[in-house]
């Protein structure tokens, strides 16, 4: 009885793990995306009990905020509001006010959108603008790179970097960080 027991545990096992191979077989080819990779952020501030709370009508609107920070293993990077590390996509041209990630690539690489002035720490104002998408939104840029965030990251994760050697974290002047690579990017 004990072995049979045995037994089966066996073959429950090798059902798992072959169940578990054939999943992971039928992903995407491009895993880099699935790979979550996460530092600390800072906890936000919490405001003294002396002042209060700005009304909804001061806040900034979502997608204009953009803060330079320094990650210990990251490096530079640029983080959204909600604390999204940001990317730039290497099929975008700086020197076209359009984008290149639509449709399929835009759900997975939410465009960063604003409805106002987007506002800046860290980062040159000089830098930062907007181009106009085809659906009608203002997608924030730097130094005329469209600006992006991995749709399923948590804050402070950069997952994607380096995904097809064309996804990158963005620095605050705009150019690639290539930190943190799966690979060699040319």
């Amino acid at each position: 009885m004990r072995r049979s027991r045995l037994t089966m545990l066996v073959v429950i096992a090798a059902l798992v793990v072959g169940a578990a191979m054939w999943w992971q077989a039928a992903e995407p080819a491009s895993q880099t995306a699935r790979a979550p990779v996460t530092e600390a952020l800072p906890s936000p501030r919490v405001p003294s009990p002396g002042t209060s709370r700005p009304s909804a009508q001061e806040e900034t609107p979502a997608g204009t905020r953009l803060t330079a920070v320094y990650m210990t293993r990251m490096g530079q990077a640029v983080l959204d509001e909600t604390g999204a590390v940001l990317f730039r996509y290497e099929r975008d041209n700086p020197h076209k006010a359009r984008s290149a990630c639509l449709g399929d690539c835009a759900i997975v690489w939410t465009p960063v959108t604003t409805s106002g002035t987007p506002s800046v720490t860290g980062i040159d104002p000089a830098l930062v603008d907007t181009i106009k998408r085809p659906e009608g939104a203002e997608q924030v840029t730097l130094a005329g790179w469209p600006l992006y965030k991995f749709a399923n990251a948590r804050p402070g994760e950069w997952t994607g970097q380096g995904t097809d050697h064309v996804w990158f974290v963005v620095q605050p002047d705009g150019r690639r960080n290539l930190n943190c690579l799966p690979g060699p990017v040319q």
